[in-house]
């Protein structure tokens, strides 16, 4: 099944959109996040993350600053 996953970063104010293949829509994200990274890689770790990072990451949200936008099933 084809999928459209679109991620969005605050930091950079972009939206960046991948059409994988994947059996479900959890797997898509999955799929779309790794071309995400491809694409964008994540800047190198500095050390310890501070304590602003570690509540992002116990929210939910990706310490990169990545979210997951929008899924849609697409064409085909």
């Amino acid at each position: 099944m084809r999928w459209v996953v679109d991620f969005y970063n605050q930091r950079r104010a972009i939206v960046a959109r991948y059409d994988v293949d994947a059996p479900s829509a959890a797997s898509a994200v999955v799929s779309g996040r790794q071309a995400m990274f491809a694409e964008y890689p994540r800047a190198p770790a500095r050390g310890r993350p501070s304590l602003f990072e570690q509540a992002e990451r116990i929210g939910g949200q990706d310490g990169s600053g990545w979210i997951v936008y929008r899924i849609v099933k697409g064409d085909g």
